[in-house]
């Protein structure tokens, strides 16, 4: 901005063109260039420059504004000539300007196109008439802070120096210096709209002041910022200095905290991989400033390899009785999975006592176990009770058997996470988890490599870093709730680690070598199968959980559940006692599931009122510890679950039929109605696509024998089916369920109900064979507990009954079929050959 002094005409009201400017304020003599690009502005400019006029430039106060009003502009602005105009792409125009003489707009004109405006023309004071005898302190501090202003600023004072500010009458002087201070738009405006010299030389002090305190802050900020890079700078010249001069007298530090580091390296019992990439990033840690973030990063690695247990084994318990006894202790039934645990533990001793015989051969070998310091005495043997994290022992060798990694499938509350916790306790092993529901990113199983900030090792790592020993026994939880994602596939970084032919050298990101994960015990647990990813299901043993017989929850309550729940309630003290019956009433009429999560929550809330009775009796009545049947209707309240028992009225069309849920095995009724109709089937409960086509084939499957059950050739050219499924929010899906539509179908057509007593389960084809199904132990559990006593399975389906529970196998009466046609005279009341000789004599 440049400034002049020029001569105006006397007219005091004026009507010329004006532009409203964004963050600019231009005063009188100054000069400054400026785009324009609104459409009413480049007409306005345009028209301007055509017939010569002067326009008045005036700020505006919220520079969002496109179409700005009068009360939106600064009231005071500047009279301006037009020196430069250059015209930009997009009708776009770059103007220089320069002020004339401050105005005040008195009104706006409405004008379509161009923007025009009232102005009147504010008369400059008289410099020479102003007191200068009072002002003469005011206008020698005045230069005094322009002089320093323009020595802050050397880019000002190319344009404008103090000499020729103080050339300048004063009032011009003023209007000058304030043009250059950089400064809020509002703030200058403050000077513009200043008509006496006075109060503008006191707004324009006040721009000074600012900008000088605005330069100290700046300076002290700098000042400071150089001191500590300065500080910085030094210690490094002096670590480098001391450095060169220990390594040329040759007494390079070995007696501080790198050897020590090194020392614990070469004691730790590294593989050779690991110890040698150790001792290169600590050779590399003693060339670094310690202050550098690489220092951190090398110090943090290194912390995390001495961290973990290359060569730390947990003192296995292998004694068979022992273990056996610890898990019958915990869990009642689960026989199936006990069975394998006592199997690995068989081999391991063997194993072990292999080892034994050929140490004795061979004196010169490797001791096997060193005690941990926390032994009273090397000889003294392990007492069998102690809890895993306490009798951790140090050992050089282990029995070379890899551990099996077992999948426990079944579900919600069967006892998968707790039946982990005893096998650790059993095999006394620390036990650690790693919950994988909802893990999306691969990192959390390998970890980040260290060239992200704050990088560290996966869960594995982590997980066996926090077990201590090279040999925990790890459970991986919710397998099969995994996800995948743009950050990876977790399921697929786990094939590494549950592989017992690749675990052996598993490479976690951050580490970046290999560490043995072969003595680890793995053990996975599921609620469905078919969620699991086939390449990892194939690496697994799976071993299947099926749901508790009432008898078999029972005796978890009484064995395990009311103890602890009284434990926790602080009721070990009130002799309170459950009657079998009262808990058999709770499974019967407040659970509904395959586990007893359900059941321990519903003792819960019966010893929650308890102890509030306890403390506050109830009137007239004492304080009675022995649970009823009865008795538990009142604390609990209503039933939640009322079960259907079979009765004398039945309906056509209404089959029980057995399905198997996440939560267990469960009875699922089919209801078929027939319907005046063109030929249709209608479907409804929800039902999958399978369901969808076992309905169809069931319905062909009755087509194609029609004349045999007594229905006539074209009996669905005038009737619709419609089959129903019950619960219709609960999604369906399966095969299984063929030969119940197939009844149901069959005995809506002929009118012949079926019998109530019975459950059926088996997937049909259009031959009429009756294929195998799965989850034949939770529907079975699930007729034994509705109390259906007659139930048809499929023929190849036999070899699965030595799985069910003794109690069940006998309550029930169960038939094996292979063709549909064994199906129909047990499932209905009546064979539909003699329904159709009844309705012939009818009409006869």
């Amino acid at each position: 901005m440049a400034f002049g002094v020029f001569s105006l005409n006397n007219a005091k009201i004026i009507t010329l063109p004006i532009l409203p400017i964004r963050e600019l304020v231009l005063f009188p003599g100054g000069r400054v260039p400026f785009v324009v690009g609104r459409r009413a502005s480049a007409l306005t400019l345009e028209r301007s420059v055509k017939t010569g006029d002067q326009i008045v430039l005036l700020t505006q106060k919220d520079p969002r504004i496109n179409e700005p009003t009068q009360e939106q502009l600064f009231q005071i602005g500047c009279l301006a000539h037009v020196e430069s105009l250059i015209a930009l792409p997009n009708r776009y125009f770059k103007i220089g300007v320069r002020g004339a003489a401050r105005v005040r707009l008195i009104r706006l004109l409405g004008e379509e196109e161009c923007l025009r405006a009232e102005a009147e023309i504010l008369d400059e004071p008289d410099s020479e008439a102003w007191d200068y005898d009072f002002g003469f302190e005011s206008q020698n501090n005045f230069y005094q802070a322009a002089a320093e202003f323009f020595g802050r600023n050397p880019d000002s004072a190319r344009l404008l120096s103090i000499d020729q500010v103080k050339e300048l009458p004063l009032n011009q002087a003023i209007d000058a210096v304030a043009g250059l201070v950089n400064v809020e738009v509002h703030e200058k405006q403050r000077v513009l709209e200043q008509i006496d010299i006075q109060p503008r030389l006191n707004a324009v002090m006040s721009l000074l002041q600012m900008d000088s305190d605005r330069f100290s802050v700046d300076r002290d900020l700098e000042l400071k910022t150089r001191q500590r890079l300065d500080e910085g700078h030094k210690n490094f010249v002096l670590n480098e200095k001391m450095r060169v001069i220990q390594e040329e007298l040759g007494k390079k530090d070995e007696k501080g905290e790198f050897k020590i580091l090194r020392q614990r390296v070469l004691d730790a019992e590294m593989s050779e991989e690991a110890q040698t990439k150790a001792l290169e990033e600590l050779d590399r840690l003693e060339m670094m400033p310690p202050q550098s973030a690489e220092a951190t990063v090398s110090r943090t690695y290194i912390d995390w390899l001495l961290a973990l247990p290359w060569a730390k084994f947990a003192d296995e318990r292998l004694d068979l009785d022992e273990a056996e006894k610890v898990l019958d202790e915990d869990h009642a039934g689960l026989d199936k999975v006990k069975a394998r645990v006592l199997e690995y533990l068989a081999v391991m001793r063997r194993l072990r006592d292999t080892q034994n015989i050929g140490s004795k051969s061979e004196p010169a070998g490797p001791t096997v176990e060193v005690k941990a310091p926390d032994r009273e005495k090397k000889e003294k043997e392990v007492d069998s009770d102690t809890e895993p994290a306490r009798n951790k022992t140090e050992s050089i060798a282990s029995p070379t058997l890899r551990g099996p990694i077992l999948c426990l499938v079944g579900p919600p509350g069967v006892g998968k996470t707790s039946l982990a916790r005893s096998i650790a306790r059993a095999m006394n092993r620390p036990f650690v988890r790693f919950s994988l529901g909802g893990i999306r990113d691969e990192a959390e199983i390998r970890g980040h490599r260290r060239t992200y900030i704050g990088s560290l090792p996966g869960r594995i790592i982590s997980l066996i870093k926090k077990a201590g020993v090279k040999n925990p026994l790890m459970l991986l939880d919710e397998l099969d709730k995994m996800a995948s994602d743009w950050r990876g596939d977790p399921a697929s970084a786990l094939l590494e680690v549950l592989d017992p032919e690749q675990n052996a050298s598993f490479q976690d990101h951050y580490l970046d070598v290999g560490f043995d994960l072969g003595q680890v015990l793995f053990l996975c647990t599921a609620n469905v199968r078919h969620n699991i990813p086939e390449a990892l299901g194939d690496r697994l043993e799976i071993i299947e959980l099926s749901g508790y017989t009432p008898q078999e929850k029972n005796a978890i309550a009484q064995g395990h559940l009311v103890p602890k729940s009284l434990e926790r309630h602080g009721l070990n003290d009130m002799n309170i006692r459950f009657e079998d019956t009262a808990i058999d009433r709770i499974i019967q009429a407040y659970t509904k599931e395959a586990g007893v999560r359900q059941l321990e929550r519903e003792i819960a809330a019966v010893l929650r009122k308890l102890a509030r009775h306890s403390l506050q009796p109830e009137k007239g009545e004492a304080f009675d510890p022995v649970v009823t049947a009865d008795r538990t209707t009142r604390l609990l309240g209503p039933e939640k679950f009322l079960e259907t028992q079979p009765g004398d009225d039945i309906t056509p069309g209404v089959v029980n039929g057995l399905a198997w849920t996440a939560t267990g095995g469960d009875l699922l009724t089919i209801e078929a109605a027939v319907l005046p109709g063109k030929g249709n089937l209608k479907l409804t409960g929800k039902l999958g696509e399978v369901m969808q086509e076992s309905a169809q084939i069931a319905l062909s499957y009755v087509r194609a024998r029609a004349e045999k059950f007594g229905l006539a050739p074209d009996f669905l050219e005038k009737k619709d089916i419609h089959l129903h499924v019950p619960e219709g929010a609960i999604p369906k899906d399966g095969p299984s369920a063929g030969i119940t539509m197939a009844a149901a179908l069959l005995s809506a057509l002929t009118g012949i109900p079926a019998k109530s007593e019975v459950a059926m389960t088996g997937e049909l084809t259009l031959r009429g064979m009756v294929l195998p199904i799965g989850g034949l132990k939770e529907k079975l559990l699930a007729a034994h507990r509705m109390s259906r006593k007659v139930i048809l399975i499929p023929h190849e389906n036999a070899r699965h009954l030595e799985d069910i529970p003794n109690e069940v196998r006998n309550s029930l009466t169960i038939h094996l079929v292979s063709q549909m046609d064994e199906v129909i005279p047990l499932a209905l009341t009546a064979p539909p050959e003699a329904h159709s000789e009844k309705n012939e004599e009818q009409v006869k």
